[in-house]
Order: C-alpha cells, then structure tokens, then sequence
C-alpha cells in the first residue's frame, strides 16, 4: 500500500503548475495520539492555486528543497489510530484539519495528525459538503460576523458568482441581511438572484458607485467584502458609507489594492481579512456555529465536476474556467 500524492517539485515562475508531480509516498503510521486519515475528496481552491502560482508553498525558515503538496482542506475515513486516541475509530467518516505551516495538504491520499485536528462528520452532512466545510464557510460566517452589519443593511461583495460568494448570499439571506453582489458577467444575474440575492452589480456594463447609490437611495452599502483586490476595491470603498469598514479577503485582480484618498477622508477603513488570523482562538466556534447552518441547509455547497487525483492538472485548468459551475473536486 502507497500514498500517491501531488507535489510541488521545483517552481517556473513562467509555467508555475508545470512543477507539480504525482508521487508516491510512504503511508504514515499513526503514532501515540495522532489519526491516519485516507482521504477521498479534495476541492481544489482559488487560495490552493494562488499558493502554488506564486511559490508560497514554501515556509519561511524552511529549506527550499522540501518538497511540498499543496491542498487547503478534504474529507476522508479514518484509516488507523494510535495509541491513547479516543475521538475517533477506524472506519469513521472525518474532516482533517490541516496544520499550518507543515507543508502536508490534502493533495495526497494519507495524512497523519493530531487526534484534536480530526473533526467526525455527523450523518446529516454529506461527503462533499463535508470537504468544503472549511475555507468557504469558515470564512462567510467569520467575516460576515466581524462586519457586523444591522439587519436590513445591506453588504456588498465582489466575485459574487464565487462558490463562496453563493455562500455568503445564503447566510446573508438567513440572517436578515440584504446584499449587493458584483459579478463580471450580466448572464449571472438571473442565477444569484434565484439563489436569494437582493441586488446584482454587472461590471462588464454597469458603474458599481453609481448602482449603489441607486440600490441604496444615497445611503450606501454599510459595509464590503473584496475578493478581488486591484483597481475593483476603488471601487468598492467608493460605494460604503462614511465610516464604513471593507474587509479585503482575496487578490483575484492581484496583489495591490488601489483606494481613493477621498474615501479614506469618508473614514472608510480597509482591511484585510484572513481566516487563519482568527484560529486557533474562534476554532471551536467555527466548528459548531458552521456545522449546524450546513445541517439546516442554511450553508449549501456547491459541487462541480470530480477528477481523479492523478488528474490535477486537468482539475486545475477546469477551476480556473469562467463560469465553470460548482468547487472541482479531486478524488481517489
């Protein structure tokens, strides 16, 4: 029995993905307190493809040569405990959370960890929301909680066609909140707004300030959340009221954030917004507050397509495909 997992080889900054390999490992051994977890199921996230692309795979104060395997979070059977390991039993249906800074993703077939980082997954969860319960939920419930806008408000938010945009329109939607969601393509419309999405903003035909204004009779959003970053957050601060908080949370239009002076002048605060800045201390809350609003299908993941782990590179060109869909999932 082997551990067939992806790994980060070597980096070309021309051709970042080209480094990638499928390799086998050898199987962990669960160790006095630790799980073996084979997992099944993996998306395959803009954040994964954002740290291979720009070589930050790597830790600091590590050496270079490590080789590293990409992959944010999965869900998987346990495959062997150690001794002293009373959480979970072989057999049982588990998320793995993934150590920071261990170089060890869930692009491979077998990780070993800390009995504490194996969450069981309850019956009422399926598998493949299961294997998105982390990135995308964690983050719509942690950043939607800490903008703390008032019921009946509204929030904007860029990349609403996201998975995790359509996520956010759910919880929104639950807890009286109204949301404005920009997308860059006007076809999207029809789609967010059967999901519960109170206003859609089409930056391929539509001034987002101007929309706002309009949408909100001159008061403005109360508050942003940008995962777009670049020129678009220009944009974004112009459409928050006077003393408003944007929490940036991704760099899809790249790693500077352009911001109007005027707006800072509004008292408009930019921030950005980081899932792991939150752990360990809000870990539990995230795991309890988030498991219950997936089983009350308040939080509905979306699934696209599945390819076998062998196939990332084809897993990768369909995640990074406009209006691909669902998360692209990698199996086996």
């Amino acid at each position: 029995m082997s551990n067939t997992a992806v790994e980060q080889q070597n980096f070309d900054e021309q051709d970042p993905f080209a480094g990638l390999a499928l390799v086998t490992k050898p199987v962990p051994k669960a160790e006095p307190g630790h799980v073996v977890v084979r997992i099944t199921l993996r998306p395959v996230h803009p954040s994964d493809l954002i740290s291979i692309s720009s070589n930050r795979l790597r830790i600091p104060g590590v050496s270079s040569n490590r080789l590293l395997i990409p992959g944010s979070e999965g869900f998987g059977i346990v495959h062997e405990v150690g001794e002293g390991v009373t959480t979970v039993a072989k057999g049982q249906r588990v998320v793995p959370f993934r150590e920071r800074h261990k170089g060890e993703g869930s692009w491979q077939q077998y990780v070993s960890l800390k009995q504490e980082l194996v969450w069981p997954v309850p019956d009422s969860i399926s598998d493949e929301a299961a294997a998105q319960f982390v990135v995308n939920p964690w983050t719509v419930y942690g950043i939607l909680t800490d903008l703390k806008v008032p019921k009946g408000e509204y929030v904007l938010q860029t990349a609403a066609g996201s998975v995790l945009g359509r996520q956010l329109i759910q919880l929104a939607k639950h807890w009286g909140i109204k949301t404005i969601n920009v997308v860059r393509r006007a076809e999207q419309k029809e789609e967010l707004k059967a999901l519960g999405a109170d206003e859609v903003i089409s930056t391929d035909n539509e001034d987002v300030p101007t929309r706002v204004k309009e949408i909100t009779g001159g008061k403005l959003a109360y508050g942003a959340l940008d995962a777009v970053a670049g020129t678009l957050t220009k944009q974004v601060t112009a459409s928050v009221r006077d003393g408003g908080q944007v929490f940036v949370y991704g760099v899809l239009g790249g790693y500077d954030a352009t911001v109007g002076v005027g707006d800072l002048f509004r008292g408009v605060r930019v921030a950005a917004w980081v899932l792991p800045n939150s752990l360990p201390e809000r870990f539990e809350e995230y795991i309890d507050k988030v498991s219950k609003l997936i089983e009350a299908k308040i939080i509905v993941p979306l699934v696209g397509e599945t390819y076998d782990l062998a196939d990332f590179q084809l897993a990768i060109k369909k995640s990074t495909e406009v209006g691909r869909g669902g998360k692209v999932f990698l199996t086996g």
